[in-house]
């Protein structure tokens, strides 16, 4: 057989190879906005003492358009959470408050911010103190607001975010198409976001940036989120970014969303109903 024989069947196996590789799109359908909460702040002279509102990108919620951060919950490897970009800030710490649609306070902890900038994930209790209560149930909507403490002597300098989380009940049929997929996190990634469960889809995209830093882009930018692709995601390490070879990585890969000031504990849950259907 000719070099140019064994050249040419050796590029038809490789096509045949490529052809029979799944492709996933991990990209989150399309949400209402209308009466949601904006994803990042917009600064009043007192935030500033700590954010500088002309740094972009500012503060952020990673979240789909109508603020609400749905999850199954099916899956206990996937820890429900919150995602956040902090910009460089005077702050040192964060508040995350969770309130029911009666406005108590079901669960708050104090956040250490990182000292460089980056995209942090708040890992939130599936059960209360009891252990067996789950935080969230299951077809409620619960409020959150997180806030960026600039004076710990005075709150009302607090830069704050807002949204919803809502814990959804999963379908045999989509449990069954999950364990199908139960060794392939980029599958299981495509699945979630199909089905709408923000949680486990942005944690699983997060889980494999470095590996898959194009599945990461292609989920923020389906929630224009893509100016926050490259940024680094604190605790991880730095990967290539999306359309670089491994060659191409930036092992200097540096950072560097914008404020709604609302006050603390307040928040219409009406406007988050709202936004759920499009």
């Amino acid at each position: 057989m000719s070099i140019r024989s064994r050249l040419i069947q050796a590029l038809l196996a490789a096509l045949m190879v490529t052809a029979a590789s799944p492709s996933y799109a991990v990209q989150f359908p399309n949400t209402s906005d209308r009466g949601a909460p904006a994803r990042g702040p917009s600064l009043g002279t007192r935030g500033e003492i700590c954010l500088d509102p002309t740094n972009r990108p500012s503060l952020t919620s990673l979240l789909p358009h109508n603020a609400i951060a749905t999850a199954f919950g099916a899956n206990t490897d996937i820890p429900m959470s919150l995602w956040f970009y902090i910009p460089e800030t005077g702050a040192a710490d964060a508040e995350l408050t969770v309130f029911n649609e009666l406005g108590d306070t079901t669960f708050q902890t104090t956040i250490e911010l990182p000292s460089t900038p980056g995209t942090i994930q708040v890992k939130l209790p599936q059960y209360q103190a009891d252990g067996v209560t789950p935080t969230f149930e299951s077809g409620n909507l619960y409020y959150w607001d997180f806030a960026l403490i600039c004076d710990p002597n005075d709150r009302s300098d607090d830069v704050l975010l807002g949204g919803g989380i809502q814990r959804i009940d999963a379908s045999s049929d989509f449990l069954t198409q999950l364990d199908a997929v139960a060794d392939d996190p980029l599958a299981q990634a495509e699945l979630y976001a199909t089905a709408g469960a923000w949680q486990e889809t942005i944690t699983l995209a997060a889980s494999l940036r470095s590996q898959n830093p194009d599945a990461w882009a292609e989920l923020l930018t389906s929630v224009d989120l893509d100016f926050l692709a490259n940024q680094p995601i604190i605790g991880q390490p730095v990967g290539q970014t999306p359309g670089q070879t491994a060659e191409q990585t930036d092992p200097t890969e540096s950072p560097t969303g914008s404020p709604t000031s609302m006050p603390n504990g307040s928040g219409d849950l009406q406007r988050l109903l709202e936004g759920i259907n499009p």
